[in-house]
């Protein structure tokens, strides 16, 4: 399993114990089998669900029994849309009888959760350990991507910034395992010695930075920059896109058997998602923050205004000026080929076979008015 890029300190803190929860849910019966490559160990994986074929109701309406998503990290701000689908009763409009709202951070990733047949859809956090199972024979495709614009970046202090790649000359970067793999592959996009920066390995939170010990922090820039201004730091940030490594975050992960074979099942299940996303962008950050504290608050000690303010920057990396007008979730072909080159300079190889870009685009073709008109976010 590859090391998630860190969201917060306070979110790190969790015991694994009660943020991974996997159910499996009763649906048509298939048998998926799948070889799965997490760093350097395979991993065979099979997953057989029974239940009867789905089947139309008498109101003319498909019913796919129970479905699943399964988050990248627990339940919190960064998955507000999939509750909204929840409570506003999306995906049982759309032919669900339930879904479950599966929480990550544990030992599984959400695509071994899809392959084990307890999922429809899952969340890669990042494109590194997804695109490494695909190369393995992991039989999986990416769809989309929730951010679009990755979330994950440099985050320094102005008396001493980082605000383009020329800024990373001589300085100590302070990263976890994931991180490192990443700058290594911000440098060697912009052909830059891999000598350039200093690695410092840290724990997790802002306390490195704030005191000195290195020079900027790699992490999510939804709330590590929100944290250090609450510790009273003036922040600098730069995104990895900005800085040449175009990745994505909350990749949109479904197995091949389902895009294949079920593909109306996995239709109504994204287009439950983009309702429940749409819903959440318009409901604005006190929205996303308040349904974040009520379907995760309780069981991850949330803080309440650290998910507001984390929602106040979320929006910035969903919507595009190719979000806006194609719909959120989808990739055009410039970002997937960014994408595989920027992989390509991490030494990861992928290649444009491992996404499939087909069905949203059929899913807003035919359902026109999921593209609902939002505007990008000012900078």
């Amino acid at each position: 399993m590859t090391h998630p890029i860190p969201r917060a300190a306070s979110d790190m803190a969790l015991s694994s114990s009660r943020s991974t929860r996997s159910t499996r849910f009763t649906r048509r019966s298939r048998l998926t089998t799948a070889l799965a490559v997490a760093a350097t160990a395979a991993v065979l994986l099979s997953g057989c669900a029974s239940s009867p074929e789905a089947t139309t109701s008498s109101a003319g309406t498909a019913d796919f029994g129970t479905g699943g998503v399964a988050l990248s990290w627990i339940k919190n701000y960064e998955f507000a849309g999939y509750y909204y689908a929840d409570k506003n009763g999306d995906y049982t409009k759309n032919g669900f009888s339930s879904v479950d709202i599966i929480a990550g951070g544990g030992t599984t990733n959400p695509w071994d959760t899809v392959l084990a047949g307890n999922a429809t859809i899952g969340l890669a956090s990042d494109l590194t350990g997804i695109t490494g199972a695909i190369h393995g024979g992991a039989p999986l495709k990416i769809i989309g991507a929730q951010f679009v614009k990755s979330p994950v970046g440099f985050v320094s202090l102005k008396g001493n910034p980082i605000a383009s790649v020329a800024d990373l000359k001589g300085k100590k970067i302070g990263v976890d395992a994931g991180g490192k793999l990443a700058v290594e592959a911000v440098l060697a996009a912009n052909k830059l010695p891999a000598d350039t920066v200093t690695f410092v390995s840290v724990p997790n939170g802002i306390d490195p930075l704030m005191k000195g010990d290195v020079d900027a922090l790699v992490g999510f820039l939804t709330n590590y920059p929100i944290a250090v201004k609450q510790a009273g730091g003036d922040v600098v940030t730069l995104s990895f896109s900005d800085a040449g490594y175009a990745q994505f975050g909350d990749a949109v992960v479904v197995s091949d058997d389902m895009l294949a074979n079920h593909r109306d099942e996995v239709k109504a299940m994204m287009k439950s998602v983009i309702q429940g996303w749409n819903a959440a962008l318009k409901a604005g950050p006190q929205g996303i923050a308040d349904i974040a504290m009520e379907y995760g608050g309780k069981d991850n000690d949330l803080d309440a205004k650290l998910q507001l303010s984390s929602a106040t920057v979320l929006p910035s990396f969903m919507l595009t000026t190719d979000t806006v007008k194609n719909g959120i979730f989808t990739l055009t072909p410039d970002l997937v080929t960014q994408a595989v080159s920027s992989l390509g300079a991490a030494g990861i190889t992928a290649d444009a076979s491992e996404f499939d870009t087909s069905l949203l685009s059929e899913l807003y073709t035919e359902n026109p008015d999921l593209i609902a008109g939002f505007t990008v976010p000012a900078s």
